[in-house]
């Protein structure tokens, strides 16, 4: 676990040296295979983001799948707030808001976590229903109590 926690903080501080010309972070691929590709680029000018998939590609359709997100934060998040939006073939789908984090109902253990420090969210789903087709694009905002960008994802989840 240290080691991983080591090379996310090494990748952010050395991803910043990556030839930016066009103003983006790179993309980056988590999964990609003959069923279904997805790549993901932080949307936050100041700060790359880790996103790992832990299951095998090939599994996703067998069995629930295992996620990791990790960001060092550049501010405190005593309250976090996401946002959600959803395009599937480039049609809005939905839009979602939701407090993860308010004060005195901390629903996760990175609530109240301060600047500097490096959070690690792990979640599991379900496996993927098998006939899922198209462009998927997720992009996802967090903010914490001043207002202030966390974090930002915009994800593309391709199915063949």
């Amino acid at each position: 676990m240290k080691v991983l926690s080591v090379a996310v903080i090494l990748g952010m501080v050395l991803l910043p040296s990556v030839d930016m010309q066009d103003g983006h972070w790179p993309v980056h691929t988590v999964c990609n295979s003959n069923k279904i590709r997805v790549k993901y680029r932080s949307c936050d000018p100041l700060q790359d983001i880790g996103f790992t998939l832990l299951s095998p590609c090939a599994q996703i359709w067998t069995k629930p799948i295992t996620l990791r997100l990790s960001s060092l934060l550049r501010q405190s998040i005593d309250e976090f707030y996401i946002s959600v939006d959803l395009t599937v073939d480039g049609v809005s789908q939905f839009h979602f808001d939701e407090p993860l984090c308010l004060p005195h109902f901390p629903r996760f253990t990175f609530c109240g976590s301060k600047k500097g420090e490096l959070i690690n969210v792990e979640k599991s789903l379900p496996e993927l229903p098998i006939h899922l087709e198209g462009q998927y694009n997720l992009i996802f905002h967090a903010i914490n109590q001043n207002g202030f960008q966390v974090a930002c994802v915009n994800s593309t989840i391709e199915f063949q």
